[in-house]
């Protein structure tokens, strides 16, 4: 099915993602390297332990992210083989436990939470028969930690993972631990407590043979399958990137037919780790973060530590820094404020925060000036006296200023002020007395003013919609948001953020965005700003019925970048590798062919397709 197989097992095995093979019947031909580690057939830890099976008396410590989701459909009913018989414990609770297997004479240790709660550490630190205990499990970072003494038996995962340390009730030693890859090899919690025999680690060893094996024996059903069925089918040619499970782990997929003679003899699969694209991800974004914060310290010295100011307006980029600072020095004063900025950057935010920084127990009127119809701008603002309109309280009514006296008044969209309402608030400005609607009586009070707009009022001065004299007299102490696109640095800590907060409001179990789902959302712009990435996230949260958001779930405009095919990257990593090994032989095409373990001919075919000359 596949020419020159020796040289392309020996080219995928240093591809730095999945490669495997199958026929048109679902046979493996080839699964590279890079696969066997991500599915975990490929054991490449430091540490070991022999084959076996967890016997009476041993030690059995669980770390389940949701009983029957990830661990062989564990139920409450098996945690009984360590004692545990509470009947409180239901299927997707968290479960942290230690226990003796098959001993109902010593009392286990455990801790449970429902899995909607999980937004945080959750851990057991105790001694127990003598061994120091450590268990914690950190849905933020991705990671759960069982430690027994000085061994340390850590795993990260991307939806969820059934932890497991197994000591011998014997000998004091550990006997079996957890891996990736538990799917395949039928070594799941339930499978384990239920006395499966487990198969043995060690460094680089693999655990099974898939070579020869149909796909659908070594992987659980699900879209993966129901993709490559399509494509050997001839319903579709390729599979794009897309995410799917592969026994309860998400790698990122692509999948093409392989063709002889117009006839479809076989696919290739190709498969990223999810969690190493995060990471990937994360670093991306951390190390941004570091430069911003960096180049932040070097332009400008605050004065004060920015993470402990204003620690609900998200952000650690130059901009965001130097927005806090201002928000931080106007905070200390009484002056007038005025914010700019596009709609949806968190203006009447700033303003909250400016306010509650050194008045939190005086009030803080919000008006939204574009809200309040032409008519009724002044009865609203100064309040009136009874009988002063038609449809007037009798006894009169305070207006936003009144109720503000002695805090703050934040006027929104003050650029939609009416020309007349203008002179009216001027005059406020200059004399700090009021008249309600009706009366001749002045009240006096003393309210600050922060107003806001998204237009550019110098313009609206000259177009002669805003007064020059009121635009001087609150543009004492100017604060500018910036958009979202000019500290994009800041998104990904904004969006783990916001995700939060919405599955906590709902309460709902706390959602997670896929490596690509991720990726779409920090490459687009938000020409709306902050108000757009809440309404986004919150309709994809409401869309999505699983733990994981994907790019389907993200109803904005998506940037394709043209990538390069596989057989494009294959054939460019062929070209490296013999150019590499021809250099190291000094140009010795014998000596080459021999280094990399090639026959004459696919070696000479190989340096005339790619114009090789030594």
């Amino acid at each position: 099915m596949i020419e020159d197989s020796e040289l392309l097992r020996f080219v995928t095995d240093h591809l730095e993602e999945g490669i495997i093979l199958v026929d048109d019947e679902k046979r493996i031909s080839l699964f590279n390297e890079k696969a066997k580690r991500i599915t975990g057939i490929i054991f490449d830890r430091y540490a070991f332990h022999e084959g076996g099976k967890v016997l009476k008396d041993d030690i059995v410590i669980i770390a389940d992210m949701g009983i029957g989701k990830d661990d062989g459909n564990l139920s409450p009913e098996d945690l009984k083989k360590i004692n545990i018989t509470n009947k409180d414990i239901q299927s997707k609770d968290c479960l942290i436990a230690i226990g003796v297997f098959e001993n109902n004479k010593i009392k286990p240790v455990y801790k449970y939470i429902r899995g909607t709660n999980l937004n945080q550490e959750f851990s057991l630190d105790t001694n127990y028969l003598g061994f120091s205990i450590q268990i914690n499990v950190d849905v933020t970072k991705k990671n759960i930690q069982i430690k027994v003494n000085e061994n340390t038996f850590c795993v990260t995962f991307f939806e969820c993972f059934g932890h497991m340390v197994i000591i011998d009730g014997k000998t004091g030693k550990i006997k079996f631990f957890q891996e990736k890859g538990y799917t395949i090899k039928k070594e799941s919690i339930k499978e384990i407590l239920s006395g499966k025999v487990y198969l043995s680690k060690g460094d680089n060893k693999e655990s099974i043979e898939v070579l020869g094996k149909r796909i659908e024996d070594i992987f659980e059903k699900g879209k993966l399958l129901q993709y490559l069925e399509e494509v050997l089918s001839g319903q579709k040619n390729e599979i794009g990137n897309d995410f799917c499970e592969i026994n309860k782990r998400l790698v990122l997929c692509s999948i093409k037919a392989i063709q002889e003679k117009d006839k479809i003899v076989g696919a290739m699969i190709r498969i990223q780790d999810a969690s190493e694209l995060e990471k990937l991800l994360d670093d991306r974004n951390q190390m941004l973060m570091e430069i911003e914060k960096s180049y932040a310290n070097r332009t400008i010295s605050y004065g004060y530590t920015s993470e402990s100011f204003f620690q609900e307006f998200v952000g650690n980029s130059h901009s965001i820094n130097q927005l806090k600072y201002l928000a931080h020095k106007a905070s200390n004063t009484k002056f007038n404020v005025i914010i700019t900025g596009e709609s949806g950057t968190g203006k009447s935010l700033i303003a909250r925060l400016i306010h509650e920084k050194n008045n939190k127990n005086s009030p803080f009127v919000e008006v939204n000036c574009n809200a309040i119809a032409p008519t009724l701008f002044e009865s609203e603002l100064f309040g009136y006296v009874g009988g002063a309109f038609t449809g007037a309280l009798s006894s009169g009514r305070s207006g936003f200023f009144e109720n503000a006296n002695g805090g703050t008044i934040f006027l929104d969209e003050i650029g939609d002020l009416p020309l007349e309402i203008q002179v009216k608030l001027l005059h406020v400005l200059q004399n700090k007395i009021i008249y309600r609607v009706g009366s001749s009586k002045p009240i006096p009070i003393d309210v600050r003013v922060i107003a806001a707009t998204n237009k550019k009022l110098e313009e609206e001065v000259l177009n002669g919609a805003f007064r020059q004299d009121l635009y001087y007299r609150i543009n004492v102490f100017p604060i500018h948001m910036p958009p979202l696109r000019e500290h994009k640095s800041d998104l990904y800590t904004l969006i783990n953020r916001i995700l939060n907060k919405i599955c906590t409001r709902y309460d709902i179990e706390l959602k997670q965005f896929s490596g690509e789902a991720l990726d779409k959302l920090i490459r687009y712009d938000w020409p709306g700003n902050v108000r757009e990435l809440e309404n986004v996230i919150e309709r994809a949260v409401t869309l999505c019925d699983a733990n994981w958001i994907y790019p389907e779930h993200i109803n904005i405009k998506e940037f394709v970048a043209k990538g390069i095919s596989m057989r494009e990257q294959i054939e460019e990593a062929e070209k490296r590798i013999i150019k590499d090994a021809l250099i190291i032989a000094n140009g010795n095409k014998a000596k080459a062919m021999q280094d990399l373990d090639v026959s004459k001919s696919v070696f000479y075919e190989k340096l005339k397709k790619y114009f090789i000359q030594s």
